[in-house]
């Protein structure tokens, strides 16, 4: 281009002289200088942020989630981890070509075949099926064709590896897609060590307190996952229907550990614990996603969903000569669920979609052992609702409202409950370099269905543990704004603020009597509070071969009753890339990590910092890479988990890899076939519907 450009221009001055020296031979001329015209590589507007990736962005990542880092995308929060969420901590849905995607089919991708990505908050389009933020990979579109791909990558040290291979062949309206994984690990360094407070009434009403010490001396831990996922998709102008089979087989063959117990004061003797473990979930699910473009401005879509899961559990903890603890648990899971969406476009008015959403959950949990007893859960839920969209040059705005109802039956217990939802949504674009957001949500959400059992599981001497079938729906309140600025290629930058609140929650509470604790579930207990508020840019130098940016984020949270406490932490991470040729050079620090736990459990989390060196070569096709992490740390210390209440307080340190020095190679190559090859998501590993044992 630039040397088209050239040329035009000097043929445009030779020929305006040579008409100049014919007429006026006195008229002098003077010559122009190079132009040159950059692509605008991002922009942003009321209703859509887009960005280009360059071709050292694409060919320097191995999948879609590495090429989300490069990309340094103002909207989202940069880290060195799979998942992908926005700045003020949110999921992102992920689409490509406005099909839901998932973490593997992202690892699938062609990443050659990368054309633009686009950011939506609460997008109008009905494709995206309501969803609160999103990512839309669009691809470089192909007559038919297809492409494998393979991924192998190991962990040394850590002593880990996986192996994906993909395959996609597309003829006429017809796509098909094969993905196939599976995923070892062995370790000896994961375990946990723990130092418990218990305060024990005693029969003349004093208060006996003590510590027990916990202390892992040796574990052994072994994981085998293996996955297979079909896909067909069919598309035309109109429709698109995409119907996907997979199975997964997760099996946790060990995970055992040994070590010593002891107490302060020392009124009860050391002694010395074994724990056996080991647990499995195989489970088969359908995924279907089916879109309609009807006559006059109408869209129908529905998702349907299905998924069979069977787990298996089993525990032998022993302490001491005299106390043993053998809990196995069995559990059978149902889930089905579907989203049935109709839209109309008024045009300049706006648009209006009416849905519904179903879901069913049915679990049959056994336990035996220590604990015998049999579960049976059964949830219904249906929600229908409404929202309005309405766009103008500048403005773009969402709002959504709904009611669910909610049938819980467990055990002999069973609980109605209808409530309402509301979604809003408004962005402003000042022009195609600066838009603002802000967003509020309202919602009641149903307890995790691992809390729910009655049944009490002794998990030692002095801890037994149990959930609570009569739990209701809990509210929530989010509400956050983000403001971002895309001055040039060069430099982008984003402010942003978020707050979540829970009203009428459940929380574990620990009841003390002589004999030790017992851990319930009760509800409701006071409100949690967690907030978030930060910056995060990035710069472009060397002509693009050089990029850093990083995020400065301030983290608050308020647990009241029963823990009662209030924290806060400063987060923040940097990474820079350095593009020679076909190399790439990168580095990534990350600092110590805090916050709060699941907010059932009142704990406050704490992560050692993380830093790491990368170096890779890359094309269109092939694809390596190295990478050495905390290079100079050799222990295995990770991290601490403290949780203090009324009768008992803990806390946890966590060894494992994570944070301990360790090497990672991995490598990809991608072969394509065909005339032209056309991408779509790849074949996934899916989720499956979970489990109901007691957690």
């Amino acid at each position: 281009m630039k040397q088209v450009i050239t040329f035009i221009i000097t043929l445009l001055c030779a020929l305006c002289a040579f008409a100049q020296t014919e007429a006026q031979d006195s008229i002098k001329t003077k010559e122009l200088g190079e132009v040159v015209v950059e692509a605008q590589m991002q922009r942003t507007s009321a209703t859509v942020s887009s960005y280009i990736p360059t071709s050292k962005q694409k060919n320097s990542s191995q999948t879609a989630t590495d090429l989300l880092n490069r990309m340094a995308i103002p909207q989202l929060s940069p880290g060195m981890g799979n998942s992908v969420k926005t700045n003020t901590g949110k999921a992102v849905n992920i689409y490509i070509d406005y099909l839901p995607a998932s973490e593997q089919d992202l690892s699938g991708m062609r990443m050659a075949d990368v054309k633009k990505l686009e950011y939506y908050d609460y997008p109008k389009d009905p494709r995206f099926q309501g969803s609160a933020h999103v990512i839309n990979f669009i691809m470089q579109k192909y007559e038919y064709g297809g492409y494998l791909k393979a991924s192998a990558n190991e962990f040394f040290i850590s002593n880990s590896g996986q192996l994906n291979l993909y395959s996609k062949f597309q003829y006429k309206k017809m796509t098909y897609d094969l993905g196939v994984g599976g995923y070892y690990r062995n370790g000896s360094h994961d375990y946990n060590n723990t130092v418990e407070t218990y305060r024990l009434p005693q029969s003349d009403g004093s208060i006996k307190q003590f510590e027990r010490y916990s202390i892992t001396d040796d574990a052994e831990s072994r994981r085998r996952y293996f996955w297979p996922t079909f896909k067909a998709l069919y598309r035309t102008d109109k429709i698109s229907m995409s119907n996907s089979i997979g199975a997964t087989f997760d099996n946790f063959p060990k995970e055992n550990t040994s070590g010593s117990v002891y107490f302060s004061p020392a009124d009860f003797p050391q002694t010395d614990f074994t724990n056996e473990a080991n647990h499995r979930q195989n489970y088969v699910t359908y995924n279907g996603y089916w879109h309609f473009i009807l006559p006059h401005g109408n869209t129908l879509n529905f998702a349907p969903y299905y998924s069979y899961a069977h787990s298996k559990q089993y525990r032998r903890y022993s302490e001491g000569q005299s106390s043993e603890f053998i809990n196995n648990a069995f559990d059978n899971t149902h889930k089905a669920s579907g989203n049935l969406r109709f839209q109309h476009d008024f045009g300049k008015w706006g648009d209006i979609s009416v849905f519904t959403q179903g879901f069913y959950y049915n679990s049959k949990t056994k336990y035996s052992g220590t604990a015998s007893s049999d579960d049976r859960l059964t949830l219904f839920r249906i929600g229908p609702g409404v929202s309005y969209n309405y766009t103008s040059d500048k403005f773009y705005g969402s709002v959504g409202i709904g009611f669910s109802y909610d049938r819980t039956k467990t055990e002999d217990v069973t609980e109605n409950d209808t409530h309402p939802w509301i979604d809003f949504s408004a962005q402003y674009s000042f022009n195609n370099k600066n838009s603002f957001n802000a967003e509020f949500h309202y919602s009641n959400q149903i307890p995790d269905l691992s809390v729910r059992s009655s049944t009490v599981i002794q998990s030692n001497p002095l801890m037994r543990y149990t959930g609570n079938p009569n739990l209701k729906p809990y509210k929530c309140y989010d509400f956050g704004v983000s403001y971002q600025w895309l001055p040039n290629n060069k430099f982008n930058f984003a402010a942003f603020a978020t707050g979540f609140i829970a009203t009428n929650r459940f929380a574990y509470v620990y009841e003390a009597s002589a004999d030790g604790i017992i851990r319930t579930v009760q509800q409701p207990m006071g409100k949690f509070i967690e907030g978030r508020y930060g910056i995060n840019g990035t710069a472009r130098l060397l002509d693009g071969n050089l990029q850093i940016n990083g995020q400065l984020a301030h983290y608050i949270a308020k647990n009241e009753q029963p823990f009662n406490w209030t924290k806060s932490h400063l987060n923040w991470y940097l990474q820079a890339f350095y593009y020679l040729n076909q190399w790439h050079f990168g580095i990534q620090y990350q600092s110590n990590m805090s916050s709060a736990g699941n907010f059932i459990n009142g704990v406050w989390e704490n992560s050692k910092n993380a830093y790491t060196a990368i170096v890779g070569w890359g094309n269109s096709s092939w694809n390596f890479q190295a990478q050495i992490a905390n290079p100079f740390r050799w222990n295995w210390r990770s991290g601490s988990s403290v949780m203090k209440s009324k009768n008992y307080d803990f806390v946890q340190t966590a060894y494992n890899p994570n944070n301990h020095c360790f090497i990672y190679v991995s490598a990809t190559y991608t072969f394509g076939f065909g005339k032209k090859i056309k991408v779509g998501n790849e074949a996934t590993q899916m989720s499956g519907a979970g489990s109901a044992i007691l957690k």
